[in-house]
């Protein structure tokens, strides 16, 4: 057993530990929990403890209070709970609470945490922990049941009018091109239809016998090598900009009741909310017709939250505070 193992197998045996996952049990509708004394990698140890102790269909949700702590649980995390899955959850931009350049990548890991929630339990993000900041929140998500009706689902097998494809493809957003290299691009080329969608880190292959799907695969659009293939797939639209404001909501309405909550700092994250709010509105107020289409598109219904909001919707969620109560 390597000496993280044996570490993480001391914490999971650690009596605050097992108080914690006893208190989480008996008390499953919101709980509230407040640690004290934790210092550095601690944190790290006592979340991966918990996680691994809790059955197996829980979703964790970390707040931390920046992007930078965020990225930086994150990578303890995902070192630490190599047996489950660990999202980051970021913001749309390549600066958070600064809203004049958007960052396709950051865009794409929303898109990916969020189709993966949304197909809870069947596959999504069952026994997962999901990593994220006041500024990724502060932005909204689309809804479960909207985001099922965008969906193209294709199956290895079935029938598929490229004609009709191309039409559904072209009206939420994707644009064709000759080679794929970022989300929101497709190309065809005889039977063979490369696809980048929004819900994968990589695009996808279909190539098709006649009007039948033959094969679907993940490729490097770099080297243009097949990564894996696939029995089935699920295409998902840009989320940022192709959903109205009512058609969007908290990603707290869209996590499981059983979720943990672990807040960093929750007045923090209030303030922090507020201050997003403020700029966000001031940033709206600017916006002409010569700044990005993409950009004129996120802010036009303003899908953003409210702090009050957040309040509202963690009343009803277990918690545990991670710094001093508030």
């Amino acid at each position: 057993m390597s000496n993280l193992a044996h570490l993480i197998a001391a914490y999971r045996s650690h009596p605050a530990v097992k108080k914690i996952t006893a208190a989480l049990e008996n008390q499953p509708s919101a709980a509230r929990i407040q640690l004290k004394g934790l210092a550095g990698a601690q944190e790290s140890f006592v979340i991966a403890a918990t996680t691994l102790q809790m059955p197996s269909s829980n979703i964790h949700l970390l707040v931390a209070n920046t992007k930078e702590e965020a990225a930086y649980r994150f990578n303890d995390l995902e070192g630490l709970l190599a047996s489950q899955a660990v999202y980051f959850f970021p913001d749309s931009f390549k600066r958070p609470a600064y809203f004049d350049d958007l960052n396709p990548a950051q865009i794409l890991q929303r898109s990916e945490v969020v189709n993966k929630i949304t197909s809870f339990p069947s596959e999504g993000a069952k026994g997962s922990t999901i990593v994220t900041y006041p500024e990724a929140l502060f932005e909204k998500v689309v809804k479960p049941e909207i985001l099922a009706q965008s969906r193209i689902e294709l199956q290895k097998g079935e029938k598929l009018d490229t004609d009709w494809m191309i039409e559904v493809l072209v009206e939420y957003g994707f644009v064709r091109t000759d080679f794929v290299y970022e989300p929101g691009q497709f190309s065809v080329r005889g039977g063979i239809v490369d696809l980048y969608s929004y819900g994968n880190d990589l695009p996808y292959r279909i190539e098709l016998f006649d009007d039948e799907v033959e094969t679907i695969r993940v490729f490097d659009p770099l080297t243009q090598l097949s990564q894996r293939n696939l029995a089935s797939v699920s295409i998902v639209p840009n989320l940022n900009t192709r959903f109205r404001q009512d058609q969007k909501v908290s990603l707290f309405h869209i996590l499981p009741p059983t979720t943990v909550i672990w807040a960093k700092d929750f007045q923090f994250l209030l303030d922090r909310l507020q201050y997003c709010f403020e700029r966000a509105e001031q940033f709206a107020s600017k916006l002409t017709a010569l700044d990005s289409a993409e950009l004129r598109e996120l802010f036009r219904d303003r899908a953003f939250l409210y702090p009050g909001e957040v309040a509202d919707a963690l009343a009803e969620r277990t918690i545990i505070y991670l710094e001093g109560r508030n």
